[in-house]
């Protein structure tokens, strides 16, 4: 009677185990991912219709927000972050009451760190003209790089048509910022 070794049997579904241990975890840690949304402070600002004579594209406010990426990693126990994106980029008049944008015809909003470039992150050439808000399309730009460094600036440009409907405009500008997160 003739017998077989059953050792390379044993090694080859000891090998096949490990393949699908190691391939497993990393489906594990993609699937354990999830997002988490940061809410900018809200950046309210006034606009005089004195800047604003010529028609053109003028900055219309440039911020500088700060965004504490360790301070995130360590409330949620997190490995790292993946990934940033602007989830919201919104545009209000508050006040006077009976101002809209019929002044403004497109706006886009960038950000930039330092010694990283300017990145438009939404836009929109679609602004209602009795409009009092609109929210911004956002372009699915990929921002970690600007706002690991800790502070980043946020600007916001609009193409304006005089005159501004009052003496003094208050805005005000919300954004969030939605992050892919690697649990532990």
């Amino acid at each position: 009677m003739k017998t077989t070794s059953s050792l390379p049997l044993i090694l080859l579904t000891f090998s096949i185990g490990i393949v699908l241990s190691f391939s497993s975890c990393e489906k594990v840690k993609d699937l354990a991912k999830f997002d988490i949304t940061y809410s900018n402070p809200d950046i309210r600002f006034t606009l005089d219709s004195m800047d604003y004579l010529p028609k053109s594209e003028k900055l219309l406010l440039e911020q500088t927000l700060t965004v504490n990426i360790d301070s995130i990693i360590a409330k949620h126990e997190l490995d790292g972050i993946e990934n940033a994106k602007f989830e919201q980029v919104s545009i209000e008049i508050e006040s006077p009451a009976q101002a809209n944008f019929n002044w403004l015809t497109s706006a886009r909003a960038t950000v930039s760190a330092q010694g990283i470039n300017e990145t438009e992150v939404a836009a929109t050439t679609s602004i209602a003209a009795d409009g009092r808000s609109v929210d911004l399309t956002l372009s699915n730009t990929e921002v970690i790089s600007q706002i690991s460094t800790g502070s980043f600036t946020l600007r916001l440009y609009g193409n304006v048509t005089p005159p501004l409907p009052a003496g003094t405009l208050m805005m005000l500008i919300k954004s969030k910022i939605k992050m892919t997160v690697k649990p532990l």
